[in-house]
């Protein structure tokens, strides 16, 4: 059985590249364009993983990270940014995300990281 994903990212481009890496592999049962609208889905759709933009419109990645530890079982957090500090990093691990992949390595790096993290594995871009 096919990994069911929901995505969110606040831009469309991004998005649709995201959703067209994954869907090789995976089951995307939706997509969202800000934070509150992934909560609305990831509860709807019961994904195993969820992939989220860091910086979206209402809830950023790790704001929705958060929230999603408050009522388990929730699934596994992906978080994808241009952002590669260390701290910040640290943040999405702290707020419940197992896998940080920066977006210059999406390619290399997001199917990788999804099979990791739903296996409870972490998952971090190396730099």
């Amino acid at each position: 059985m096919k990994l069911r994903i929901v995505v969110a990212d606040d831009n469309t481009a991004f998005l649709a590249k995201l959703v067209s890496l994954l869907a090789t592999e995976f089951e995307v049962v939706s997509t969202a364009a800000d934070g509150k609208s992934a909560l609305e889905c990831i509860r709807l759709c019961q994904p195993n993983v969820v992939v989220l933009d860091l910086e979206m419109p209402g809830l950023n990645g790790i704001e929705v990270a958060k929230e999603l530890t408050k009522c388990p079982p929730s699934p596994a957090v992906v978080i994808c940014s241009v952002e590669n500090a260390p701290e910040i990093v640290e943040a999405a691990r702290q707020a419940g995300a197992l896998g940080y992949v920066f977006k210059s390595r999406i390619a290399e790096d997001l199917i990788v990281a999804v099979k990791a993290v739903a296996g409870g594995q972490s998952f971090v871009s190396p730099r």
